[in-house]
């Protein structure tokens, strides 16, 4: 459809309407919007405009071909005659069957613990492990890699590996060392040094701890600066935990903070598979610099915005949003309250969402309005939407294993337990609310969230019936177990939360 034509039909159903009914994005294509009932789900990678709004049906789009933002409200009809809350939810993930037109360049800074503790085994997989990560790397990538103790040193700088250079990279890793205290700040301010001046490319730190920082910044807050100067430098920062006595609060603020992973190693011997998932995702990457920017309509107040870090500009929220592979999938939820009004329809938000598009290669975008509908009549008031109800509850039991592993972790291992055996009670009677209201596409995906959501809060559950790190007497292997099971629910909520 021609731009003049689509003019012309915007302003016709604007006359008959008042409504804008068609939008169209920078790249011309046209906003995929549902008729009433449709499943949005359906309508991902459409090229083409699906079907016109109708009042009351404005409170959900998908747009986008690399990428795609779904926005939906968590009501779609709210009264009238009060005040209201209500959740913004939007989902941007790849586009179904989306490859990179050619891959980018990857600039990756892998930071490696060589404190006393990594001594033996650890050391030996971890250098394994960062061997194959770099000898899958392409020519034409660029990598550094720093090892810290209580102090960093830059084995290999920024080199761009060839035929001619990776076996003397390979050579610098097999050097590394073990000894001294741990300075996790000093790894990642050497990582980030490098990556400053460079400006194009996927941006990663793949960060290695086995244990507490015992030297440089040692607090929550103080990483969480870190990670958000990673965030700034277009980095994220893949937090990679092994065995059981680093800190899982640490390691998953850096990872959230920089919109990264947090991954939990139990033993050694998987830092191989976890290297090479790394590898993977960066090799998949198809878009880079995502930013969502939500415009609040007017008298439209936020009331929380979950698990993800943002920025205020007037009524508009800024939202870092990262790379995305092939496999991503990141989430924004805001709960908002409407105020009352005169019964019709009342704007909520636009979302845009920009990036740097590697399928396309050319400056990537999406963008959809929320619109309520405002009734006098409280038998139309809709329920809530049960993909939000699913991201809700995403959220809640995120939280809540962060929670438990804080009962855990005081000596109350019954307390922790009892808490999630009531959250999975919970769960279970949304799920049963929620699920059915969705259409079978939806439906399954509804299952496989709280499915997901079920199996973390079982493993907690079982994990916190071994006794407590604190508790007196507790045998070795008890303790063990006890501290894995925390770092498993924290890696699990994170997850959980993306």
């Amino acid at each position: 459809m021609k731009l003049k034509t689509v003019a012309l039909v915007s302003v016709a159903a604007m006359m008959l309407t008042s409504v804008t009914v068609w939008s169209l994005t920078p790249s011309g294509r046209a906003l995929a919007v549902a008729e009433p009932g449709a499943e949005l789900g359906d309508l991902q990678g459409s090229d083409k405009v699906v079907g016109r709004t109708r009042t009351g049906d404005r409170w959900n789009f998908v747009d986008g071909r690399t990428l795609t933002v779904e926005g939906r409200l968590g009501h779609a009809k709210l009264a009238a005659d009060r005040d209201n809350e209500t959740y913004l939810f939007l989902d941007v993930k790849a586009a179904l069957g989306v490859v990179p037109k050619e891959a980018p360049p990857l600039e990756l800074a892998i930071v490696v613990d060589r404190s006393g503790s990594m001594s033996g085994h650890r050391l030996t997989n971890a250098i394994a492990a960062a061997r194959g990560l770099v000898s899958r790397l392409r020519d034409g990538d660029l990598v550094s890699i720093t090892a810290y103790d209580d102090r960093s040193e830059l084995l290999v700088p920024p080199t761009r590996i060839s035929s001619f250079n990776r076996s003397d990279v390979l050579r610098r890793i097999d050097g590394i060392v073990a000894g001294g205290n741990t300075c996790i700040s000093c790894g990642l301010e050497s990582a980030m040094s490098q990556l400053a001046a460079r400006t194009d490319g996927v941006k990663r730190i793949v960060l290695l701890s086995d244990g507490e920082p015992t030297a440089g910044v040692r607090d929550v807050s103080g990483f969480a600066t870190i990670a958000t100067r990673a965030r700034n430098l277009g980095a994220s920062i893949s937090a990679i935990g092994v065995d059981v006595d680093y800190n899982e609060r640490i390691m998953s603020q850096i990872a959230r903070g920089s919109n990264g992973r947090h991954t939990f190693v139990a033993s050694p011997a998987e830092l191989a598979a976890v290297f090479e998932e790394e590898q993977r995702s960066l090799a998949n990457t198809i878009a880079t610099g995502a930013e969502l920017r939500v415009e609040l309509a007017r008298g439209v107040e936020v009331l929380e915005v979950f698990d993800r870090a943002f920025s205020r500009e007037g009524d508009t929220l800024v939202v870092p949003m990262g790379s995305f592979g092939t496999t991503d999938d990141k989430t924004l939820l805001v709960r908002v309250r409407l105020p009352r009004g005169p019964a019709g329809e009342r704007p909520v938000a636009t979302a845009k969402l920009t990036f740097r598009d590697h399928v396309t290669l050319e400056p990537g975008s999406c963008t959809g309005s929320l619109v309520a509908e405002l009734t006098g009549d409280d038998s139309e008031l809709s329920p809530i939407d049960p993909l939000v109800a699913g991201r809700i509850e995403r959220s809640q039991t995120a939280a809540l294993l962060i929670e438990a592993n804080d009962r855990f972790a005081s000596g109350d291992n019954e307390g922790a337990r009892r808490l999630v055996e009531h959250k999975r009670a919970a769960l279970k009677k949304v799920a049963a609310d929620a699920a059915p209201r969705a259409s079978a596409p939806r439906k399954a995906e509804l299952d496989r969230d709280f499915a997901r959501q079920d199996d973390a809060l079982h493993q907690a559950s079982e994990g916190f019936a071994a006794p407590p790190p604190a508790a007196a007497n507790a045998a070795p292997a008890d303790i063990q177990r006890g501290k894995a099971g925390m770092k498993r629910n924290s890696a699990a909520s994170d997850g959980l939360s993306f």
